[in-house]
């Protein structure tokens, strides 16, 4: 038997504070679409990638390519996912989402089939050099390091590879980055979210892990005993395509209602998480 304080009430919950906000000693974070802006960078390099691909495309005028540049960065066909299941390699799982996308454009003959050079190659400089983080990340993660609180990432794709992404977006000094790899399974397997918290050495009750996918960092977290955070930073990607209508709020894919960003960080007891629209959330809580 311990006394051991292991960051939960008696009833089994995450501590809270007086205000109802979580207890935390550190926070881990996925990387792509919650720290670093990557869909925008992926329709920026896939843009200009179609365009060498398909000089014709141009005459389609701008809301195919636009839709189809949208479709190629939500992978709505899970390529990348069977990628991290180990059923197609990185290279294979970009040249299906760009087959997919050019069929999809009505591309013809020749012009319909990726181009290996363009695609892995090419695409990846072009997607590189579009990088960034938004806005708001550089300034919350040094106020989270200046109340002494640590910092890491759990990521689904490959830890050498997000280690690098990490540090050419001024993330470098982040030493706790566990990977799809890294202990031999993804999220929203427990395993990832484990090794984070060993690595920042907190307890999984008493850390933040905020994420934008419901299903790999919500679910995953929590079934890790972490404390989830949603990021929703843009209705439209995680909608279903129900929420356009004026006066209507958006849906995730299981039907609940996406409510507006607030300034704080919104309790959702219906999915077991919090909800934020942006970092800028989280200074409620330091």
């Amino acid at each position: 038997m311990t006394d051991r304080h292991d960051g939960r009430s008696q009833s089994g919950a995450p501590e809270a504070d007086a205000s109802g906000a979580p207890a935390w000693d550190g926070v881990l974070f996925d990387l792509d679409d919650t720290l670093l802006d990557l869909k925008t960078a992926q329709r920026a390099a896939f843009t200009a990638t179609v365009c060498r691909q398909w000089p014709g495309v141009d005459a389609l005028g701008e809301g195919p390519l636009r839709a189809a540049a949208v479709d190629f960065a939500a992978d709505v066909r899970g390529h990348y996912q069977r990628y991290i299941a180990g059923e197609l390699t990185f290279a294979e799982q970009r040249l299906a989402r760009a087959a997919d996308a050019l069929q999809g454009l009505g591309a013809p003959g020749a012009a319909a089939v990726p181009d290996a050079q363009l695609w892995v190659t090419e695409y990846e400089h072009l997607v590189r050099s579009h990088w960034r983080l938004f806005p708001e990340v550089a300034a919350v993660l040094e106020q989270v390091r200046a109340s002494g609180r640590p910092v890491g990432i759990v990521t689904n794709n490959v830890e050498e590879y997000q280690r690098g992404k990490a540090a050419a977006i001024g993330l470098g000094w982040i030493d706790v980055v566990v990977g799809s790899d890294t202990v031999g399974a993804p999220k929203p397997d427990a395993a990832p979210f484990l090794a984070g918290c060993a690595g920042l050495r907190t307890e999984p009750a008493r850390t933040l892990f905020v994420g934008d996918s419901l299903k790999h960092d919500v679910a995953g977290a929590s079934g890790a005993g972490l404390v989830p955070v949603w990021s929703v930073r843009d209705a439209a990607d995680t909608a279903d395509g129900s929420g356009e209508g004026a006066g209507t709020e958006p849906v995730d894919p299981s039907g609940h209602e996406i409510r507006r960003a607030t300034a704080a960080p919104v309790r959702e007891p219906e999915r077991g998480c919090w909800r934020i629209g942006s970092l800028e959330a989280l200074r409620a809580w330091l």
